[in-house]
């Protein structure tokens, strides 16, 4: 086995991940999908990388790359079975695909380890987007956090330590109960639009529509909603449009704000992957 790895690049997380894998002894060719315009060139460049690859690693999420329609088919048509793959958030068709070819692959979104310590950079990213966007100091401002999984945890968390009043919704009864042992006021959405009343801020880490507008149209017009969620978040843009309500979906916040760290998450989790696969 050569362990020629082909990575292609939608942000800085997949640089240092390059440079890490390639400190490690392996092989990597990388391809920059960053460029809308010239993504479909570096895509027919991978299906003639293909045939000699032993791992695919793809972004996170891998919508990032814009031929999502070229990249299923090239995943039907021309991957080999020695060939594993590596990404974060696959689609249902792309999963379907994976698993009809025999394909070994790993969502990095579904490994435990890796969400643990990506909601820590996720947490902090949240930080600076809210500073920077809220006309607000989080310092005793109400903020709702939708969700209270490993993301929603750890932004509730921060967010508490620089003192915001943290109001957590969530729809399971005993993610309420985790949240109010951890200090927290939480309560179900049906209280949602009671709860954002008054709120500065609220932000959504729940990859379902839970920010209707039974809760944006009881906000005040200068909150601002940050959605995490994956694509197409949980928010109704739409409706905080109507309403003159900032709302932005930012996905990929590991990448933007702690890129090394994440590629060092990435790099172990690999290793634990290709332990698994017998490719050490």
């Amino acid at each position: 086995m050569n362990r020629q790895t082909i990575l292609l690049i939608s942000d800085m997380r997949q640089v240092y991940l390059a440079e890490l894998l390639t400190k490690k002894g392996i092989n990597v060719r990388c391809l920059d999908v960053r460029n809308i315009e010239t993504v479909r060139e570096q895509l027919e460049k991978l299906k003639t990388f293909l045939a000699d690859a032993d791992m695919l690693i793809l972004p996170i999420p891998v919508a990032k790359i814009a031929e999502q329609e070229m990249l299923n088919d090239i995943l039907n048509k021309n991957l080999v079975n020695g060939t594993r793959v590596l990404g974060g958030c696959f689609s249902a068709e792309q999963t379907e695909i994976l698993k009809r070819r025999d394909i070994p692959y790993l969502d990095f979104m579904e490994d435990r380890i890796v969400t643990e310590e990506n909601a820590v950079a996720t947490a902090e990213g949240v930080i600076a987007e809210l500073v920077n966007k809220s006309p607000y100091n989080i310092d005793e401002a109400k903020i709702i956090v939708t969700g209270y999984g490993c993301c929603g945890k750890a932004v509730a968390e921060r967010l508490a330590a620089l003192g915001a009043r943290v109001t957590v919704l969530a729809r399971r009864r005993e993610v309420r109960k985790a949240a109010k042992k951890d200090g927290f006021y939480a309560v179900d959405f049906a209280f949602g639009a009671e709860e954002a009343m008054g709120a500065a801020m609220l932000v959504n880490t729940v990859p379902a529509p839970v920010v209707t507008r039974t809760i944006i149209r009881e906000l005040p017009r200068d909150a601002y909603i940050l959605d995490i969620a994956s694509k197409p978040g949980g928010t109704d843009f739409a409706c905080a449009k109507e309403y003159g309500i900032r709302a932005d979906l930012v996905l990929g916040i590991p990448g933007k704000y702690a890129p090394k760290e994440s590629a060092y998450i990435l790099g172990r989790a690999i290793e634990r992957f290709m332990l698994r696969e017998g490719m050490n």
